[in-house]
């Protein structure tokens, strides 16, 4: 393995743990108000909105399960969805359900506003631009998994998580992965370290046998 510094590393085996990124909204504002009202992950600072309004972007899966999160404990969630994406899914349909929950289909986000807190998100669909104003914003777009140091090597599935097994194996032999950048249901730090201690015993397993 070569590093940027430019250090060559020789070993029979490898656990890749690189984790993952969340898509950002790449809008002015958003640097600005990162963890000031503007957050990533509704299941980790969810009770911090308890009887407050709050709004979640995005369309896939991740979304709609952090607005049925926050649905249960906030006094109004807005999903700001720019497409139609997983809105017609059996999930979807749940959550245009609940009466707290508006569902806003087709805007996008121009801009972060605030004053030293986020405050409202200047959206606009077409010709129509207004400003979404509560107390707490989450950006649900997905994850970026880190898995281009590897993309060559191991198998990878359509959103570049590394696929393994139940032994945290990958495609390529004595190559092992674990956490966010492989295919393993829910993104929680709790899954990743378990998952991290399964990679750490197939990866020993694996020294002892070849």
């Amino acid at each position: 393995m070569h590093t940027r510094s430019a250090k060559t590393y020789d070993a029979r085996t490898l656990i890749v743990c690189t984790g993952a990124l969340g898509r950002l909204l790449n809008v002015p504002g958003e640097k600005e108000f990162m963890m000031r009202g503007l957050c990533y992950s509704a299941i980790s600072y969810a009770p911090l909105f308890v009887g407050r309004e709050v709004v979640v972007v995005g369309d896939q899966s991740l979304a709609l399960r952090a607005t049925a999160e926050l649905a249960r404990i906030a006094k109004r969630v807005t999903l700001l969805a720019p497409t139609q994406g997983d809105l017609g899914s059996a999930l979807g349909k749940r959550v245009a359900a609940q009466r707290t929950v508006e569902i806003l289909e087709g805007y996008t986000v121009d801009q972060v506003l605030g004053d030293g807190y986020a405050r409202a998100l200047a959206i606009s669909r077409g010709g129509e631009r207004r400003e979404l104003r509560a107390d707490g914003f989450f950006v649900e777009l997905g994850l970026s998994p880190q898995s281009e140091m590897v993309a060559n090597l191991v198998g990878r599935d359509a959103q570049q998580r590394i696929h393994i097994d139940c032994q945290n194996a990958t495609s390529a032999p004595g190559i092992f992965a674990a956490g966010d950048v492989t295919d393993v249901y829910a993104e929680q730090v709790l899954i990743a370290v378990w998952e991290g201690a399964k990679a750490a015993l197939a990866a020993q397993e694996y020294l002892l046998t070849y």
